[in-house]
C-alpha cells in the first residue's frame, strides 16, 4: 500500500537515503544501516557519505552531500554527538528535507548534553528539515524496506512480516522489543518510530503522520513526558475523528500532584487521573505494560473498522464448563457482562449442538462438539446463531488442545470471525503445532491465555464506548467573569473563605443554598431567621479549613436559641484552638438524598480540569471521581457523571431529572472555572445536594496556590 505521511513523507517513506558517517569498519553503525537497507530490499538509492572512504558495502561512497547524484529525501546521521549539529547544518544548506540522528549525549545527559541539544534545536529552527531524534534507534518502515536504524532486530530477522500496527515511542527499546515480539507471533508492524529526545519532532507530529497513512490501522504510543501537551491532545483528537485507535503506554504518570492538600481534590486528582481524563476524551486506550499494549494493538488490527462492539455484553464459549466459569469472573473484572440468552436464540441453537452442550451463557460446547463428526458439522451454524443474540456485542471463543482435529476448529473459528459483524476474540490453551501460525497467516492474534484475551476484549469495549460519549472540551463556552470583584488580585497564595466562594457561585448564576455571614450572636440569629430554619452553622477562619474535624460545624440547627448557643460554643472553641474567627456562615439546609463533589483545578500540562464524584463525608473513602478538560456542555457533563462507578452500579440512585440538573450545574461550573486567572488553583464544591426538586451547592472552597 502506498505511503502518504503528509509533511513527514520524506522522513517515513523516503525515495532515497544518504547515510552520513558510514564505513566498513567493524562496529560502525552507519555501515550496519547500509547493509540493512540492502538486506530488506529498500528500492531507492542508498548513498554512503564519508570523506575517508571510496566504497561502503560495495556501494560508491561520497565525500559529502554536494557530491551526491541528487538530493536525498532522508539523511541518516551516523556520527558522534559532537559532530551532529555541523552535519545537520550541512543538510539544511543542501536542502535535505529529513534526517534521523541516532547519537546520544544530548538532553538526556548532563549540562553539556543539554547545551548541545539547544544548539541542535537552534540550528533547525526556521528551517524546513524534519528531524527525528537525537538519542533514538531510528525508523523502520517494513512496507518499503526502510531501515534507518541500527537496531539488532534486523540482524536477527531474515524478512519483515507485514502489519497494520505502527508504533511511535520515546524509548527505542520498547519500540523494538514490541516489534520483535509481533514478529515472533507471526505478525508484524508497519512502522516502528523511535523519536528519542524530540529536538524538533515530537510524538504528536508522528501521530498526525500515521493518521494520514492508509496502511496504518492501529497506532501504538509509548511516552514518558510531553513536550507539547496541547499538540498531543489535538493529535489524539485527529485519530479519534478518523477512526484510528491509539493505544498508549504512559510511563511516569504516578507522580504525586502536591495539589491543594486543603481540599479533597488534592488527594483525588493526580497526574495519573489527568491522563485518564485525556485518554477518555479522545478514546485512546490506556494500557500498563508492553505486553498489554501489544495484545490490544494486535487484536484491534484483526478487526474490521466497523466491528467495534456496540456495548459490553459478551457471548463466552468454551469446551469445558470450568473455563467458562472462570472466564465469566474475568469478564466481570474487565467491566464486561456475560448476559443470559433469550429462549428463542437458545431454542434455535440447541438442535445444532451435542445434547451434552449447554446453551446458557457462558456456553459449554463440550469436547464432543468437535470430536463427533456430526456435531462438528453443525457447530459453525450453532455458533453463528448464538452470535446473533440481540443482547450480545462481542464473542470470546475459548479453546484448548484438540490435536489433529485442531485445523477443523481453526477453519471454523476463522470463518466465523471473518463473516459476522460482531468482534470475535480467540484464545487457545496449549495449541497444537501450526494453530497460532495458521491464524497469524490470516493476520489474527490468537491468545494462549484466556485472561489476556478477555482483557483485550474489555479494552476494545471501553474504546468503543469512549468513541460514543460526548465528553468534549468546548472552549467557546468559557465565560468571562469578574473574579477580581470577589478575590483581590495579586495577594499571593491563600484560602478563600466559604462566604466568598458562595458569592462567586451565586454571581455566576449557579444555584447555592442561601447563606449569610454573621460576626455577632445577634447577627447569627437574624441570619438564620432570614435564610430559614433548619440551618447549618460553619466557622469562617483563615487558619482552619477542616472545620468539621475541629468541631466547628453544626447541622440541623432549628431554633434561635440553638443558634445563639452554637455561636457562643464556636467562639469558645476557636479561642481554645488559638484560631482567629472571622464570623459564622449561617446557611439554610437544603434537603437532598444524594451529595456530589464538583471540583476544578488547573493542570500544568492540559489547563483547567473539571471533576465530579460522590461527595459529602464519604468523598475520599469512596474515591469515585472522574475528570475532563473544561469547559463542557451539558451533554458532555451528563456523560461524565455517567462514568461514576457508584451511579453505574446503582442506576436508580439518581433520577433522570436529578442527573439533568447535576449535569447542568457541572457544565455551568466548568464554564465559570475555565476563565479562572490563577496559574494554580483548586475550586471545590462539596457537596452539591440533589433533592427531589432542586440541585444546590452547599459548601465551597477556593484555594489559590
Amino acid at each position: 500500500m502506498a505511503s502518504n505521511f503528509g509533511a513527514l513523507t520524506p522522513l517515513l517513506a523516503p525515495r532515497s537515503v544518504a547515510v552520513i558517517g558510514a564505513s566498513d569498519r567493524e562496529g560502525n553503525l552507519g555501515g550496519l544501516c547500509v547493509g540493512f537497507l540492502r538486506k530488506f530490499g529498500f528500492e531507492g538509492p542508498v548513498w554512503p557519505v564519508n570523506a575517508g572512504r571510496s566504497t561502503v558495502a560495495d556501494l560508491p561512497c561520497y565525500p559529502g552531500l554536494q557530491a551526491l547524484p541528487a538530493t536525498p529525501d532522508l539523511a541518516v546521521i551516523a556520527v558522534p554527538a559532537e559532530s551532529v549539529t555541523a552535519v545537520v547544518r550541512d543538510c539544511i544548506a543542501a536542502k535535505v528535507p529529513a534526517a534521523v540522528v541516532w547519537a546520544g549525549g544530548f538532553a538526556e545527559g548532563d549540562d553539556e548534553g543539554r547545551a548541545r541539544q539547544r544548539e541542535l534545536e537552534a540550528a533547525c529552527r526556521g528551517s524546513d528539515i524534519k528531524l527525528c531524534g537525537p538519542n533514538c534507534i531510528g525508523i523502520i518502515n517494513t512496507s518499503i524496506g526502510l531501515t534507518a536504524s541500527f537496531s539488532s532486530l534486523m540482524t536477527e530477522l531474515d524478512r519483515f512480516n507485514p502489519g497494520v500496527v505502527s508504533i511511535v515511542s520515546q524509548s527505542g527499546g520498547i519500540a523494538v522489543t514490541s516489534h520483535a515480539r509481533a514478529q515472533e507471533l507471526g505478525l508484524g508492524f508497519r512502522l516502528t518510530i523511535s523519536c528519542g529526545n524530540e529536538a524538533t519532532l515530537g510524538i504528536p507530529a508522528f501521530i498526525d503522520a500515521l493518521v494520514e497513512d492508509a496502511g496504518t490501522r492501529v497506532i501504538a504510543v509509548y511516552t514518558e513526558g510531553l513536550t507539547d501537551p496541547e499538540a498531543f491532545a489535538a493529535a489524539l483528537g485527529k485519530a479519534r475523528d478518523r477512526g484510528k485507535p491509539v493505544v498508549v503506554l504512559k510511563g511516569g504518570a504516578t507522580e504525586a500532584s502536591g495539589r491543594a492538600a486543603l481540599a479533597h481534590t488534592g488527594k483525588l486528582a493526580g497526574l495519573d487521573r489527568t491522563y485518564e481524563a485525556i485518554f477518555r476524551e479522545f478514546a485512546a486506550i490506556r494500557v500498563h505494560s508492553t505486553e498489554e499494549m501489544l495484545d490490544v494493538c494486535l487484536h484491534l488490527a484483526a478487526l474490521r473498522p466497523e466491528q467495534l462492539p456496540a456495548g459490553n455484553r459478551v457471548l463466552l464459549s468454551s469446551f469445558g464448563g470450568g473455563s467458562g466459569v472462570i472466564g465469566t469472573d474475568q469478564c466481570a473484572r474487565e467491566g464486561l457482562v456475560v448476559p443470559p440468552l433469550d429462549d428463542v436464540i437458545r431454542a434455535r441453537a440447541k438442535p445444532l449442538l451435542t445434547p451434552l452442550a449447554s446453551t446458557m451463557n457462558p456456553i459449554d460446547l463440550t469436547p464432543g462438539s468437535v470430536t463427533n463428526p456430526k456435531n462438528r458439522a453443525t457447530l459453525p451454524e450453532a455458533l453463528r446463531v448464538l452470535c446473533e443474540a440481540p443482547n450480545v456485542d462481542a464473542f470470546v471463543f475459548l479453546s484448548a488442545g484438540f490435536g489433529k482435529l485442531a485445523p477443523a476448529v481453526v477453519d471454523m473459528a476463522e470463518d466465523l470471525r471473518a463473516s459476522i459483524p460482531k468482534p470475535v476474540c480467540i484464545s487457545w490453551l496449549s495449541p497444537p503445532p501450526g494453530v497460532l501460525e495458521s491464524f497469524a497467516a490470516r493476520g489474527v492474534r490468537v491468545f494462549d491465555e484466556h485472561a489476556r484475551a478477555i482483557r483485550a476484549t474489555g479494552h476494545v469495549a471501553r474504546h468503543a464506548e469512549d468513541r460514543r460519549h460526548r465528553i468534549r472540551r468546548r472552549p467557546e463556552l468559557a465565560r468571562a467573569f469578574a473574579w477580581d470583584r470577589h478575590v483581590a488580585a495579586g495577594a499571593g497564595p491563600r484560602v478563600v473563605s466559604e462566604d466568598v466562594a458562595s458569592g462567586i457561585l451565586e454571581a455566576a448564576g449557579l444555584p447555592v443554598a442561601p447563606g449569610r455571614l454573621a460576626t455577632t450572636t445577634a447577627e447569627a440569629v437574624a441570619a438564620a431567621e432570614a435564610v430559614g430554619f433548619p440551618v447549618a452553622i460553619k466557622a469562617i477562619s483563615p487558619t482552619i479549613t477542616h472545620r468539621a474535624a475541629a468541631g466547628l460545624v453544626a447541622l440541623h440547627v432549628d431554633t434561635a436559641e440553638a443558634v445563639a448557643r452554637t455561636d457562643r460554643a464556636f467562639r469558645a472553641r476557636a479561642a481554645a484552638l488559638g484560631a482567629r474567627l472571622d464570623g459564622l456562615w449561617v446557611q439554610h439546609m437544603i434537603p437532598g438524598s444524594v451529595e456530589l463533589l464538583i471540583t476544578a483545578f488547573r493542570d500544568a500540562e492540559f489547563g483547567v480540569m473539571v471533576g465530579c464524584g460522590m461527595g459529602g463525608g464519604a468523598t475520599e473513602l469512596i474515591d469515585d471521581v472522574v475528570f475532563a478538560r473544561a469547559p463542557l456542555d451539558a451533554d458532555g457533563a451528563g456523560d461524565l457523571l455517567g462514568r461514576l462507578r457508584t451511579l453505574r452500579r446503582l442506576p436508580g440512585l439518581v433520577s433522570a431529572p436529578q442527573r439533568e440538573r447535576a449535569a447542568d450545574f457541572l457544565a455551568r461550573f466548568s464554564a465559570l472555572v475555565a476563565s479562572a486567572p490563577w496559574p494554580r488553583f483548586t475550586f471545590e464544591v462539596n457537596p452539591v445536594k440533589l433533592g427531589a426538586e432542586q440541585c444546590a451547592a452547599v459548601d465551597g472552597l477556593l484555594v489559590i496556590e
